[in-house]
């Protein structure tokens, strides 16, 4: 039997951050019959918040790896990928999605030297220098990944 912590967060698209129950939210997140978080209020009862669930894994640096994180990792160290962490429903398990190419952490051979949480899909983490080179992925704005997946 599988003892995996079960932890979410929300992000507020009023407030435009995260809330996280073990982190200083007051209370906790209760869940429905319907699916739905009861107690996050911000006007309408939750409408405004949308709830993401943790892997139950960790990066490079320690940081817990959520569904709508950005990720880069590598199966070498000499290339890197950046993807987002989606929940695969066929497969009944977290994976990354990334260049048209969905694979589950199993597949891509998780190991926490590899991967490492950059931005989530709510905040960008291209942040450019003053030539408009990305300090994240090492490329020019117009060329990252994270940039054109959000223009398609």
């Amino acid at each position: 039997m599988n003892n995996r912590q079960l932890k979410f967060r929300a992000w507020d698209t009023v407030a435009k951050q995260f809330t996280y129950p073990d982190k200083g939210y007051q209370g906790h997140y209760v869940l429905d019959l319907n699916g739905r978080f009861q107690n996050l209020q911000n006007g309408s009862g939750g409408d405004e918040y949308v709830v993401q669930q943790w892997t139950g894994l960790k990066d490079k640096d320690g940081k817990e790896i959520y569904e709508g994180d950005r990720v880069r990792f590598g199966y070498t160290e000499k290339e890197d990928f950046f993807g987002e962490v989606i929940w695969l429903e066929d497969r009944a398990s977290f994976g990354v999605r990334y260049e048209n190419i969905t694979e589950t952490f199993e597949d891509l051979g998780f190991s926490q030297k590899y991967f490492e949480v950059v931005g989530n899909i709510f905040q960008l983490p291209c942040n450019p220098d003053h030539n408009g080179e990305c300090l994240v992925c090492d490329n020019w704005l117009s060329d990252c990944p994270f940039n054109k997946n959000e223009q398609e």
